[in-house]
Order: structure tokens, then sequence, then C-alpha cells
């Protein structure tokens, strides 16, 4: 048992690019190259803390089915332990296609698959015990964990001495209520809330970082972090001590698939170090910079060591 458990959503990504258009509905477009590769909030955090050294756990739902014996060997081949996989045997495993236009952002057509089944009874309370962070990432695609079952979770992983952490996934149709009634019941039990700018506005009504941060904590969040992409990321602090972390500049972005869960991965790594606050979200944003330059999640990310070396020459 590892000191890390990463609960969410895992799914096979199909990745295309570039793609700065669709093409009418009976027409033809052509794209480059495509990559088969796993994805997914949890599965892309686990692979990126695996290529930095970091050990973790993972807890996902997959099929039955060929995509999910590729998760499954895709995980073994990073040695992330599978034996907190669940197999559903009615659901397929979940699925995206990825279309990754020129300047490296990402539109994708999602099926959810079996992530909407997965459950509290996938994470036995015994798994909950030692770990020094659990940390749910894929809010919003899963049915079943959202809401009142991922509140208990993260209860009881405090209970069992664990620091909580929440990230949460921008579904653009997601109607303001329903990202309410999934998020906020959770975060009374969450000591790190680290959504999307797109996220925290869909969530909070409110588009100035601060503001919705300061929404956040009024709701039971302790620290909140803020993704805002190429401008870095914004965090308030459990003290009230408040900033702005900005990103590494990078020479050109080749695909920003999984960006945010790269940058959890280091996020994660620098408070497993005892890193403060913004060292830690400096290290996600080094490890953020490293995974948007490769095809895929988390492809490009590499060993911690090197990801030191290289904030120890860059300047932010």
């Amino acid at each position: 048992m590892h000191e890390l458990l990463i609960i969410g959503i895992a799914t096979v990504d199909a990745i295309a690019r570039p793609v700065d258009a669709f093409p009418a509905p009976g027409g033809l477009r052509f794209f480059d190259d495509l990559a088969m590769t796993t994805g997914g909030c949890a599965v892309n955090c686990a692979v990126a803390l695996a290529r930095l050294g970091v050990p973790c756990d993972v807890a996902i739902r997959v099929g039955r089915d060929m995509l999910g014996d590729f998760v499954v060997s895709e995980l073994t081949r990073h040695g992330v332990p599978t034996r907190l996989v669940a197999r559903d045997p009615a659901r397929t495993t979940s699925f995206s296609f990825a279309a990754v236009g020129s300047g490296g952002e990402r539109s994708f057509l999602h099926t959810t698959g079996a992530n909407a089944a997965l459950g509290r009874a996938d994470v036995p309370a015994s798994e909950l015990v030692g770990r020094a962070f659990v940390f749910v990432t894929g809010t919003m695609l899963m049915d079943t964990l959202d809401g009142d079952q991922a509140a208990a979770l993260l209860a009881d992983a405090r209970a069992a001495g664990a620091k909580t952490m929440l990230d949460t996934v921008y579904v653009e149709s997601v109607p303001p209520d329903e990202w309410r009634r999934r998020v906020l019941p959770v975060l009374p039990h969450v000591d790190y809330f680290v959504p999307s700018h797109p996220e925290a506005n869909a969530i909070s009504g409110l588009d100035d970082p601060d503001q919705a941060a300061r929404a956040f904590q009024d709701h039971g969040a302790r620290n909140v972090v803020i993704k805002l992409g190429e401008r870095g990321v914004y965090y308030l602090d459990a003290d009230g001590h408040a900033g702005r972390v900005g990103a590494f500049p990078v020479g050109r972005v080749v695909d920003a698939t999984g960006a945010g869960d790269c940058w959890c991965a280091g996020f994660l790594a620098g408070l497993r170090e005892g890193l403060p606050i913004a060292d830690a979200a400096r290290l996600g944003n080094a490890v953020a910079a490293y995974g948007i330059q490769a095809p895929g999640a988390a492809t490009g990310v590499p060993t911690l060591a090197k990801v030191r070396e290289f904030m120890g020459r860059a300047v932010t």
C-alpha cells in the first residue's frame, strides 16, 4: 500500500491531431496522427506520478472488454498496482475521442461507460488506512460516486488520517444546479480543492478566481487552487494567504490533453514532500509544462529529478 491513493475516472483515448474543425454532416476531413492511449483523470495522474518516480495506488472501474484490458496492461507497464481496478461486467470501458487543434487545445467526444458506476463500495475502508493523501478526481463523470458518496468517502479518509483532494471535469452542457449538487456537499471534507478556472466558474458562478476560491472556502474547502492554464494557478490557503504562481514557458504546445492531471501529479508530489502550497503548485506547473509538449496525457512527463533541473534553470 502506497501513501497516495488516486480514485476516479479511467478512459481509453483516441487522440487525433491536428483537428481544427469538424466536417459537416456527410463530410470528410483529414488529420495527420492518431494515438491510442489511456486517459481519464485518475489514470493520467497515476501514470504521471509513476513517471516522476512517486508510487501510488489507483481505484478505477473499467469494463470486461478489450479496452479494459488495455487500461490494466498500461498501468502494469508503468508499475501502477491494479488490485483496485474493478472490472464491470455490465458496462463498457469509458472511451473518448480527443480532437487536438493546431494550438494544442482539445475537444472531446465521450461515453461515460463504467465510470458512471464507480462507487464507495469500490474503495474498502481498509484501503484508506495508512494513506497520506486520498485524491478523488473526475467529478461530474462519476454518477454514483459524485456528491454524497464522495463526501462520505473523503470524510472516512480524513478520519483515517489522510489529507484529501478533489478535482472536477468540465462538462459544458451541465447546468449550474447540477454542478453544485455534485460538488458542494463534498467541500467540507476536502483539504485541497483544485478545479480549473472554467470549472470554478461553473460551480460558483464567479469569474474572478479569488472570489470563487473564497466562495469554496465558505462552503468548507480548506485550501483552494484554481488552475488558470497558460496563466499558471491561483491559490488561497487555509490561513487566508493568496497568490498566483506563473506557468513555465514552453517552446511549442503539442497536446494539452491531461495537462491538469499532470499538474495534480506534480502538486501531490510536492505536498507529499511537505512543500508549502505555492511551491507544490510551482512543481505542478513544471510537470504540466512537460505534459503539454508531447502527444498523450502523461507521455512527456520525465523523472522528478529532471523536472527539478528544469525548474532550476527556467524563469516563470
